[in-house]
């Protein structure tokens, strides 16, 4: 039933463009179906993840924030442990100036639904009085999912579930701008503000927690909130495939290129890097022999930062990247019903 929905036509990955109404509420319905079918396909899970096909997402980093703040912002937890014993992780350096963990790792286990905060986690905007996360990637606690399929419990609501399985109609029009279904994340956000209650009755704590990431982490490249990326990027957005691949390429190399020994000491580990990059870019064009467009125009990139200023790392072996140590504060805005809340510090 999804690939049902209106398709985006002219779109290309990696572009903005204006859909036009019958498309944004398609890529809408698709989103609800998409919460309905993993609410019902994985009955054990605390969270669901929505992303865009064009967001590139360091899952190392964003799976240790999310265990982090569930923890409280206590203590975080390291990676998991290599899969296979002789993993290595590229380039000696990054084992001499990272964190290692010592003492015995921890289990790794899934924690139960009715243990977990109501997180609704994203890069944060606000509409007037409603907070929504952008629809690049959020993740949602389980119980905020049921609230957002359900059946409203008040007359004057719109049945979300319902409209996710009725072709487009001009007839409807009215219901789909009350609901906000001509903006997919802004339809997330509209829907739990005005069903607050019923999420303070479903919530352990009584309470939905939004986590507010800052555009140094969540952001676009090529159009858009532009940033450049760097150690401190987890989501980038309008990501095209050629971009995906360069930047496995940049998260498994840039924290070796901070902590990197040069040829006359202390020299220049920025020119080194770039060096690097050229010259695995000519490697690339090469090997695809001109079958890959983009490798000319790839996103802007910060190759080195200063290691002793920042937050501490581990290496996420598997990957061969590093997972940074954030901190996040305590956040709310009352104004849009934000009463409980963390917003990453970086």
């Amino acid at each position: 039933m999804m690939t049902d929905r209106r398709p985006t036509t002219k779109k290309k990955l990696g572009e903005a463009t204006n859909w036009g109404l019958p498309v944004e509420v398609g890529m809408s319905q698709k989103l609800i179906l998409w919460l309905a079918y993993a609410y019902h396909a994985f009955k054990d899970v605390p969270f669901i993840i929505k992303g865009d096909d064009d967001a590139y997402v360091k899952v190392p980093q964003f799976l240790s924030d999310v265990r982090y703040v569930m923890g409280g912002t206590q203590a975080r937890p390291p990676p998991p442990p290599p899969r296979q014993t002789d993993t290595a992780v590229m380039g000696s350096t990054a084992i001499t100036q990272a964190t290692v963990w010592e003492g015995e790792m921890p289990p790794y286990r899934l924690p139960s639904v009715p243990e977990t905060k109501c997180f609704y986690w994203g890069s944060s905007r606000r509409m007037l009085d409603v907070r929504f996360n952008a629809g690049m990637l959020f993740l949602l606690h389980r119980r905020l999912v049921q609230i957002i399929l359900e059946r409203p419990q008040r007359s004057a609501d719109v049945d979300l579930a319902l409209l996710a399985v009725q072709e487009f109609s001009e007839v409807l029009k009215p219901l789909y701008r009350q609901s906000g279904l001509q903006h997919e994340d802004v339809m997330i956000g509209l829907t739990l503000r005005r069903r607050y209650k019923r999420a303070r009755r479903l919530c352990a704590d009584r309470t939905i927690w939004y986590v507010k990431e800052s555009y140094s982490r969540f952001h676009d490249m090529h159009h858009g909130r532009l940033r450049a990326v760097t150690w401190s990027t987890v989501v980038a957005h309008r990501c095209r495939p050629v971009d995906a691949y360069f930047l496995h390429y940049y998260f498994q190399q840039e924290h070796i290129a901070s902590t990197l020994e040069t040829p006359y000491g202390g020299g220049d580990q920025k020119g080194m890097a770039i060096e690097a990059a050229a010259e695995w870019m000519s490697k690339q064009s090469s090997a695809f022999a001109g079958t890959v467009a983009g490798l000319d125009k790839l996103p802007l990139v910060v190759w080195t930062h200063n290691v002793s200023a920042g937050p501490g790392y581990v290496i996420a072996h598997d990957d061969g990247v590093a997972v940074y140590s954030y901190s996040y504060e305590y956040w709310k805005d009352s104004a849009t019903l934000t009463f409980n809340g963390y917003r990453s510090t970086s």
